[in-house]
């Protein structure tokens, strides 16, 4: 039998053609489809397969249920605001079998639906809609651990620097072994790395998404001697790096000098602490800070509108045997706005 014939005798039956008209505009389960047209399971599941076969449906798994679709057309275009395979969407026309399903496809979806299936269906439909609220509750107690599994623990973060404008020039001072410049050069015209230890740029230039990157610059220098001319950037992050400087406070004097007008800095900074052996561990220099402290060392610099606030959701991981200090975040901007 050839393909054409397969997809004809699919649909030549009365029943295969009502399922696909029904599933032209939602995707559904075999229990739904056993509602709506008060069918035996069996007898749905059967004709699905002949269906599927002829490759005029897809089926997914969601969960422990399998949901059924009409197969989508190639290359559709679909009709803004419309489900792909829902009644008028744009189907092209090509040669073969592909085209024959597309276009029998069409046909089916439109196809009025008796009244009594068309109730049913969106009363399936509006249970659906009514379940998703007990879905999320049945949820909630794994939902952060899902979609950490799904998008990792920095996506949000990634998202919150759309707000800044895009044609600036960021300085990660301290850059390290750049966790943080694939996410700054996504964003911004121009990213300059500062580091003090060769090896740890040495291992920041050969992160993949750095090697992709055109638009990441590196400096040896240190917070305190900056290799950066007068207003050359526009945002400097100093991450977790004023504890390992000897004058923080005029440290931040030279830091103000080559930060535009426009821009601002952001410091992230451990708290004052007695964690003996973390200290020994990351070789710092200072036992933290206070916000305050830091605050002021930001307004003597001639920073303005300076603010700190604590980053709660920073702590040690499972896996961590160290007590670690807490974090705090600091602002300041050059000028008002």
């Amino acid at each position: 039998m050839t393909a054409n014939e397969t997809v004809f005798r699919a649909m030549s039956d009365a029943t295969r053609q009502k399922l696909l008209r029904v599933l032209s505009d939602y995707d559904l389960s075999v229990s739904e489809l056993v509602e709506i047209l008060r069918m035996p399971q069996s007898t749905v599941s059967r004709h699905l397969k002949v269906l599927r076969d002829a490759g005029l449906l897809v089926d997914r798994r969601v969960g422990t249920t399998v949901m059924y679709a009409v197969r989508p057309p190639s290359d559709a275009a679909v009709v803004p605001g419309r489900p792909p395979g829902s009644q008028g969407s744009l189907r092209p026309m090509s040669n073969g079998v592909i085209g024959l399903r597309d276009r029998l496809l069409e046909w089916v979806g439109q196809a009025q639906l008796d009244g009594d299936v068309a109730d049913r269906l969106q009363k399936v439909v509006r249970r659906r809609h009514a379940g998703d609220r007990g879905f999320f509750d049945a949820l909630a107690a794994k939902w952060d651990r899902l979609r950490i599994d799904a998008f990792g623990e920095a996506f949000h973060l990634e998202a919150l620097t759309a707000l800044l404008p895009t044609e600036w020039t960021a300085a990660d001072i301290g850059s390290g072994t750049g966790y943080l410049l694939p996410v700054l050069s996504a964003r911004f015209r121009k990213v300059i790395a500062v580091d003090p230890a060769p090896r740890m740029i040495e291992i920041a230039r050969n992160r993949p998404e750095v090697r992709a990157a055109d638009n990441i610059e590196f400096r040896e220098g240190t917070l305190g001697s900056l290799p950066l001319a007068d207003a050359e950037i526009d945002l400097a992050i100093v991450s977790l790096v004023l504890h390992h400087v000897e004058s923080p406070a005029e440290s931040l004097r030279d830091l103000k000098r080559t930060v535009h007008p426009r821009g601002g800095v952001l410091i992230i900074e451990q708290q004052d602490h007695r964690c003996a052996e973390f200290y020994e561990r990351m070789g710092d220099r200072w036992w933290g800070f206070e916000p305050a402290q830091v605050s002021d060392w930001l307004a003597q610099a001639g920073f303005r509108e300076v603010r700190a606030a604590p980053l709660r959701t920073a702590r040690p991981s499972d896996r961590s045997r160290v007590d670690a200090p807490g974090l705090f975040v600091v602002t300041g901007r050059v000028s008002a706005p």
